[in-house]
Order: C-alpha cells, then structure tokens, then sequence
C-alpha cells in the first residue's frame, strides 16, 4: 500500500509541476497589439500570459481556419472559463472581467488532438465604461462605428422582465452583464432581421449593462436601442394543473408566465365540427414544449422545436370535443412566452 500511494504521489506531483512549468513558459501576449501568428501541432497544448494594469473588459480569440480551444486561468490556475467556437467559424473567443494589476493565463489547444495547422491570435482590452442610462420604453438613436462598442446601464425597481433590442437595418450584437461585469447573456439576431434581442428575468434593485458592438469589426450604421419592463403579474389564475385549465380565445396572443421552475401552463378548447384543424403555437424567447391531450386524457400531439427560436408547434385535424394544451419549459427555468391558438 505504501509503495502504491508513493507513486501515486510522485504521478501528482510530475502532473502538477509539468502543468506549473508549461504555465510558467507562457508567451506573452500584449493588449491592443497585432494578431500574432502561430502554428498548432496535433496534441500541443500552448499557453500565453498577460498582463492587465487596468480594469476592464479583457478579449482573447483566434483567426484563421484552425479549430482551436481556449481556457482562461487566474494566477492561481484557477479556471475562470473556456470557449469552443465563440469567434468567427471555428476559432475561440473569451471575453471576461479583468482586474487591475492581474496576471492572465489563457491555454490554446486545438478542438481534439488530431487538429493542428496554423492560426492567429490577438488580445484586447476596453476600459470599465460609462454607461449610458436606459430609460424603459425610450428609444436612443446612435451610430456605430467601425469596431466600436457602446454600453448602456439600466436599473430595476421590482421582480419583473426586461428586454432589450436594437431596431433599424444595422446589423448588431448585444451582451448584457450585472453590475461586477460578468457576462449574463448574449445575443446576434434575436430581433427583427440582423437585430438582436435580449430578455431577462430580473429582481429588484439590480443594475445590468449592456454592450452593443457591431457584428464584426467592420460594420457601420445607424441604429436605435430600446429598454422595457414588464412586472410580473398577480397569478390569479393557477392553471398549473389539469383540472385548472382556462379557456383559450382564438387569434389572441396569450401570455404565459412560468412563476417557478419545472411548472407546465394548462388551457383548454373545445372543438364544435368533426375534421377541424387546430393549431397551436409558443412564441417567444424560451424553449416550450407543447403538448395537446384529448377529452380523454390521452395524448394526441407534442412538440418541442417545430416553430421559430425554439418555440413549438402544433396542427391537427381533431374531431369535435374538448382539448386541453399543455404549456412548459424544456429545462427547470423562470420565463414567459405566448400561446396563440387558431382553427381552419
């Protein structure tokens, strides 16, 4: 036993000092400077360091055609966090939170240990910002230009949704952040068009930014910003269940909010004529799942991602009696969505 834990030992040990030694061999990688060139052989891991004398946000990505693989680490090797394809094509890309006077290590590696060829690499830095205030509901008309980023602030009074989009024909891209600066979310074209569109859950009394930059650096344009927010409404109507189903009116977009994570929305339809059809759809920002059961509690349709951004879908042709759908999220969250309902 002893001679078993004294390998084991000196196996830790070489691992930990080879991944210190490797760490501490990093290339240097300097902020605002030129993409450096490179060259990846299969199974070569290479680390870079850099140095940050000021706070802010902190970007590292590849260029080029090789599928590569990045891990950020603090000082201490510490993992703060990786990306895959983030960039452009295949290559990676970090943004994260910098603080001052911090040493950075990042390690590239291709996607797996058959990948090599050659890429470029490039690191730069944006100082904390001055937001802009975001009053709900009033639009802010900018132009953005050519590799720049605007950041905007808003605050929140109670438990609510807020969303935030871009309108106009730029083509533009939104990160939203909390108030230490750690990203919450992102989003390209979430909006009408190449527009993005960002909604989130909220509490009250929290401060969120966000940082609206064109889609790559070489776009240009003008464009408008808009905030809103919409509290969460007293749920008076407690359709979580089946015997709690509410009726639904055709062609309305009704609203449905999920107050508490794994609950499912029920609502009800009764079909008057044998061989209608009757379609029913989410719309939205979340993943639903829908569900349609007959009069009789068997299961007649389900659907996960039949209609746009994750939304479902559903078209049957039923005969008369009452149908009862099912409204629910596909992964243990809080959010809203629509459902709209018609017959042909």
């Amino acid at each position: 036993m002893k001679k078993v834990f004294a390998s084991l030992f000196v196996f830790v040990f070489i691992g930990l000092f080879a991944h210190n030694a490797l760490a501490q061999d990093a290339r240097e990688l300097r902020l605002e400077g030129s993409p450096i060139s490179e060259n990846l052989s299969s199974g070569e891991e290479i680390w870079y360091s850099i140095q940050v004398t000021e706070p802010g946000i902190l970007t590292i990505e590849t260029l080029g055609e090789t599928d590569t693989y990045l891990e950020a680490y603090d000082a201490q090797r510490n993992l703060i966090t990786e990306n895959d394809d983030g960039g452009e094509g295949t290559n990676a890309r970090i943004e994260m939170y910098a603080a001052a006077g911090g040493t950075y290590l990042f390690k590239l590696r291709g996607v797996n240990n058959e990948v090599a060829g050659s890429y470029r690499i490039l690191a730069t830095g944006d100082p904390i910002p001055e937001p802009e205030e975001l009053r709900f509901g009033t639009a802010h008309k900018e132009t953005i230009a050519a590799g720049t980023r605007h950041w905007y602030s808003v605050r929140t009074e109670e438990r609510g949704f807020i969303t935030a989009e871009t309108l106009g024909n730029t083509d533009t891209r939104l990160e939203a952040y909390d108030h230490q600066y750690n990203l919450v979310t992102e989003d390209d074209d979430g909006g009408m068009g190449s527009n993005a569109l960002i909604e989130m859950l909220v509490e009250p009394d929290q401060v969120f930014l966000f940082r609206l930059r064109g889609y790559d650096g070489e776009t240009i344009g003008d464009y408008e910003i808009v905030a809103n927010f919409d509290p969460i409404p007293v749920d008076s109507d407690r359709n979580t269940e089946r015997s709690g189903a509410v009726d639904i009116k055709l062609g309305e977009a009704v609203p449905v909010f999920f107050h508490d994570s794994g609950e499912s929305r029920w609502y009800r339809y009764e079909i008057t004529r044998d061989g209608t059809i009757f379609a029913v759809r989410t719309g939205g920002n979340v993943d639903t799942v829908l569900s349609l059961y007959g009069q009789d509690g068997n299961l007649v349709a389900s659907d996960d991602d039949s209609g746009e951004n994750l939304n479902a879908s559903i078209s049957e042709r039923l005969n008369a009696g009452v149908y009862l759908i099912e409204v629910s999220l596909l992964s243990d969250s809080i959010g809203r969505s629509t459902l709209h309902a018609e017959t042909r």
